[in-house]
């Protein structure tokens, strides 16, 4: 027996302590069970979904617009998706609150939460929205992107605008995701995730023939995902009539809690998006001009791609191991947290491998031949930060499904400053290959080996 058990009460008794008897220990653990695999199964459905839109649609639309046209369609995405960043934070501590709910049944407290979130949420939807349409409306474009952007500005700001207004919405829309992580039907978001990703491909693929615009690839994606978000809020707002926002049950206290975890939350997930995505992307643009953030814009589209196969696993996993360590049931988190290691840990290793053997090949079969010079050494770099960047991935899951959101924000801000200068030092002496390597090597020297001592010792205290 395992000296970390030894000491502990057999099962039933133990099962008695904690108030929960073993059958529906078992009852509870089987849930979560099936709510994996079935997420599983259903992101599935979604990725395929997503492989018409990124392999297929996407490669399309480079053909048609060329490379200039759609790296500066790149420019506005990397931009929009900085406001796409700034609504993450009270995501997971509503996720957290629903489903710690779920275990203690209290339904007011539940009602609460997603009415406190929504109003919280369209308040900052609105503040984002009049500061960076300000900003949209008074510089000009070159000065925001650089100078080899000047002279774009009437293709870029319609799309600008455009993308300002569906992420807006977004705001509010991403809040139904996050409540089905806590209520475990993570399924549900995964089929109309699927749903918006064949209906952006569609809407490319048929349309850009015709409106071949910088704007038009921005409604057909963008705009895709605001109409399969707003159907799963619907179904949720059917299915589960207690979280359809009311003002009367706004609560300042949870407001609190909300903004305090979520600021945390904010500090490592939001910078290491503006960071590594866009302040680099900015970067490799304001050096190389629209064509190299062409190489660059597709390799964020790749890390997005393939972390995806990573976070069909951790999405529906770390509510589950929350909810078990709420219930008392320690034993199934451990089980859990090590399953999805060595899980995500599969797909990257794997991933990596095969971008260092067939990336030079695949990166010209996907985007075509202006793309056909892309050297084996900056795939390899890429292949390298791909893996520290799942890894560090995981153990974010883990540590926010262990409820330790407050120390993951404190390492992970000492992470992304320290990676912040080493990829501007590496990018100026080196060029992208090396930047690359310096990610992923800051990502492995800081949170690749602290998080998972702090997520180790978490799970042992049950």
């Amino acid at each position: 027996m395992p000296a970390d058990t030894a000491e502990l009460p057999p099962l039933r008794e133990m099962d008695t302590i904690c108030g929960v008897e073993p059958d529906e220990r078992q009852e509870h653990a089987s849930r979560r069970d099936r709510s994996i695999r079935l997420a599983v199964v259903t992101s599935f459905v979604s990725k395929a979904g997503t492989g018409l839109l990124q392999l297929l649609a996407i490669p399309l639309a480079v053909r048609v617009m060329g490379r200039a046209e759609f790296g500066i369609y790149t420019s506005v995405s990397l931009a929009l998706s900085t406001v796409h960043l700034l609504e993450v934070g009270i995501g997971p501590a509503l996720a957290h609150g629903i489903s710690s709910t779920g275990a203690s049944g209290d339904i007011a407290k539940r009602r609460a939460l997603a009415s406190t979130a929504f109003f919280l949420m369209l308040g900052m939807a609105l503040l984002t929205g009049l500061v960076l349409g300000g900003v949209l409306a008074t510089l000009p474009i070159d000065t925001l992107f650089g100078d080899d952007y000047a002279g774009t500005g009437d293709v870029m700001r319609p799309a600008l605008w455009l993308g300002l207004g569906l992420f807006m919405m977004l705001f509010l829309l991403n809040l139904t995701d996050r409540m089905r992580e806590g209520l475990l039907e993570v399924a549900k978001t995964n089929m109309w995730g699927a749903f918006g990703n064949v209906l952006a491909a569609a809407l490319v693929a048929g349309g850009i023939w015709f409106f071949p615009q910088v704007w038009y690839l921005v409604l057909a994606i963008h705009g895709s995902v605001v109409m399969a978000k707003l159907c799963n809020t619907v179904g949720l707002w059917r299915g589960h009539p207690n979280l359809i926002p009311r003002l009367k049950l706004f609560d300042r206290s949870i407001a609190r809690h909300l903004i305090g975890d979520g600021f945390a939350f904010a500090t490592c997930c939001l910078l290491v998006g503006v960071v590594e995505f866009n302040f680099c992307g900015w970067l490799v643009g304001r050096d190389g001009g629209p064509e190299e953030v062409a190489l660059y814009g597709p390799l964020i589209a790749l890390t997005i791609m393939q972390l995806g196969f990573v976070i069909m696993l951790s999405t529906p996993t770390w509510p589950a191991v929350s909810e078990a360590l709420a219930r008392g049931d320690h034993d199934w988190a451990r089980g859990a947290a090590r399953k999805l290691y060595l899980y995500g840990g599969g797909i990257a290793l794997a991933s990596a491998t095969g971008i260092i053997l067939i990336g030079p090949w695949g990166m010209h079969l996907w985007l075509g031949d202006e793309f056909s010079a892309v050297g084996r050494p900056v795939l390899a770099a890429y292949a390298f930060y791909f893996a520290a960047h799942v890894w560090r991935h995981l153990n974010h899951a883990l540590m926010i499904g262990t409820g330790q959101v407050q120390r993951l924000a404190r390492v992970q801000f000492v992470e992304t400053g320290v990676l912040a200068v080493a990829a501007y030092l590496a990018l100026h002496f080196g060029g992208m290959t090396m930047m690359l390597l310096a990610m992923g090597g800051t990502i492995i020297l800081i949170t690749g080996w602290i998080l998972p001592i702090q997520v180790r010792r978490k799970l042992r205290e049950g």
